[in-house]
């Protein structure tokens, strides 16, 4: 039997990384852009599903890039 996987990547930016920072620490880390983390998704065998959309979210103080994806899971029936 097989189950779906779903989830919606999230990103401020399309294509350029994000420079994320911690208190009192001086390097800054930097947060793949929608592009980069979809394609560490697909290298994972999740699909996109439908376009990309550019719009408000919750979590975030800007507009955000999201992308749908879903991924086929086995799963094992008792």
């Amino acid at each position: 039997m097989f189950g779906m996987k779903y989830c919606v990547v999230v990103a401020e930016k399309m294509h350029k990384k994000e420079k994320l920072g911690v208190l009192n620490w001086s390097d800054e880390w930097d947060k793949p852009c929608l592009i980069k983390q979809v394609q560490m998704r697909i290298d994972t065998g999740w699909i996109p599903i439908g376009g990309v959309s550019y719009g408000e979210h919750e979590a975030f103080s800007e507009k955000v890039w999201a992308q749908s994806m879903s991924k086929e899971e086995d799963s094992e029936e008792e």
